[in-house]
């Protein structure tokens, strides 16, 4: 079982969701994310939305039509990256995160390998990405990526904004 607060008003006028919507997603899910099964101890689970439905509107709140599920912080963070990327380098678990967080996306009717969506998302990943005061040193925003140390590197001489 997961933490029985919920997210803050904010947070859910943000998703367009009452404290009873919330309430019944976290109970469908059994009070645990939608992909790696843990809960939350110390804080509500996270909502994730599709972000392909919403990009052209307002950033601080989406249709609410989109909100797919609950997922943990871990989680929530990796599967925009998944869906960003199309894979999670670096994952050592047998691919069964993937797995997982596929099962996820196709119960709610999202294919993170359709191209629309890749290019959509790599947009939007560029246009946040342009106002970071570092490069962001991704393969979407450095197509040439000189490996992790060179990027490292990279980000370390990079001059902040002003400087």
């Amino acid at each position: 079982m997961c933490c029985l607060r919920l997210p803050t008003p904010r947070t859910l006028a943000r998703y367009r969701l009452t404290p009873d919507r919330y309430r019944e997603l976290r109970v469908k899910q059994e009070g645990v994310c939608a992909i790696c099964g843990k809960g939350t101890w110390n804080r509500p689970l996270v909502i994730d939305h599709d972000h392909v439905c919403c990009l052209g509107r307002n950033k601080r709140r989406t249709c609410g039509v989109c909100v797919r599920g609950l997922l943990c912080p871990g989680c929530n963070g990796c599967l925009g990256e998944f869906e960003l990327w199309g894979r999670l380098p670096g994952l050592n678990d047998g691919g069964q995160w993937e797995a997982a967080a596929r099962t996820y996306l196709d119960r709610a009717g999202c294919d993170p390998t359709a191209p629309h969506r890749r290019h959509v998302l790599a947009d939007h990943h560029r246009a946040n990405t342009a106002t970071w005061p570092r490069p962001c040193g991704c393969f979407l925003c450095a197509p040439v990526s000189p490996g992790p140390s060179a990027r490292a590197a990279a980000r370390k001489t990079a001059p902040l904004p002003g400087s």
